[in-house]
């Protein structure tokens, strides 16, 4: 990866000493030079962050050498540009990137935030996840997902650091009842309704169900055919009755242009779905997530072969089915045991003296 140039120790760049002086400007009321030149055809105006003449020549040097070696167009890319063209072409998780990512590498060049010291380890990415250790595991995977997303626009070959994750989080051993499903539903509005229902029998993660687009389904076809975002697989789900029903009241109301079945951000869904639970009954703490687990578990106890529930989900395990989705009722509990009531063995014969009555 090429060394970004950090304009802080006063090297000396060839050519230096023969610029022409109107090559470069002070501006403002501090003199700050600029460029104001062209280079290779190549138009010249970048601060040079620096108010002495001297080192500004050198700078403007250095800036000569990266259009030479071809790497000028990648070292001014900004971090605002191609975060403004995520948002604009894909917009998963945007409260992920306004609300954290945005904070800290706003006003940085691409070059600036990819760059890594392999002697330290160290890089404005592992800075970031460093500062944000303190949010659960899962939660900055997904921030890791997206800063990967965003940075690979500015540079393709951009490979996220080995991150440390400090707070595992926690896994759930609760899965949500058909009864608690419905009760929270209730309070909900009509499309977060929608939501909701969806993922708890899709199985979708709640920003692919948020982002879903008619081009991926199929009403005819009574299929869902689609990448998760969290690994990119593609899943094929087929629609059971009430996820059709909700589709089809959605495509009547469908806006004219929009491939969007669902108008709604992720954080508005999850602040509804925090609202209506504190108005349910129920004392344990139903995330959001819960609905996916809904849609694994309630397949588990009906049954439903574990090869089978891993290709719904988008799983390339089916242990992570086992060791995720793996919760059962009571009365699955009390099905899997009647076996031995069916047995006919006369070994058990002894209970008849251990079991009699004296």
């Amino acid at each position: 990866m090429v060394e970004l140039t950090r304009w802080s120790d006063g090297h000396s760049s060839d050519g230096g000493a023969t610029m022409s002086k109107r090559e470069i400007r002070p501006r403002g009321n501090r003199g700050v030079f600029y460029a104001s030149c062209r280079w290779r055809g190549v138009l010249l105006q970048d601060c040079l962050q620096t108010t002495d003449e001297q080192l500004a020549r050198i700078r403007l040097a250095d800036l000569k050498n990266q259009i030479d070696r071809g790497e000028y167009q990648s070292w001014k890319l900004s971090w605002d540009q191609i975060e403004a063209d995520y948002l604009r072409e894909d917009g998963r998780y945007v409260h992920i990137v306004r609300k954290h990512l945005n904070p800290f590498f706003s006003g940085k060049r691409v070059k600036e935030v990819t760059n890594y010291n392999p002697k330290t380890g160290k890089s404005l990415v592992t800075e970031y996840f460093r500062i944000k250790g303190d949010l659960p595991e899962s939660s900055l995977k997904k921030h890791a997902r997206v800063l990967k997303w965003i940075l690979r626009r500015g540079d393709r070959k951009f490979e996220l650091p080995t991150i440390n994750y400090r707070n595992k989080g926690f896994y759930q051993t609760r899965f949500m009842s058909e009864a608690e499903l419905n009760e929270i539903i209730s309070h909900l509005d009509d499309q977060n309704q929608s939501i909701a229902l969806v993922m708890a029998y899709t199985g979708l993660d709640l920003s692919d169900a948020v982002y879903l687009k008619w081009r991926d389904v199929s009403l005819k076809d009574g299929m869902i055919r689609t990448k998760r975002g969290k690994t990119g697989n593609k899943i094929s789900i087929p629609l059971a009755q009430i996820v059709s029903k909700v589709l089809v009241s959605r495509n009547r109301v469908r806006r004219l242009h929009d491939d969007r079945v669902f108008d709604l951000e992720t954080h508005r869904f999850q602040r509804a779905w925090k609202r209506s639970l504190k108005k349910t009954s129920i004392d344990w703490n139903v995330r959001v997530k819960d609905l996916r687990h809904y849609f694994g578990s309630y397949m588990l106890n009906k049954g439903v072969d574990s090869l089978q529930i891993a290709e719904l989900m988008g799983h390339s395990s089916v242990e992570m089915i086992k060791k995720r989705y793996g919760h059962f009722d009571d009365e699955t509990l009390r099905r899997a045991v009647r076996v031995f009531d069916q047995s006919k063995d006369e070994r058990f014969s002894c209970l008849q003296n251990v079991c009699k009555t004296k």
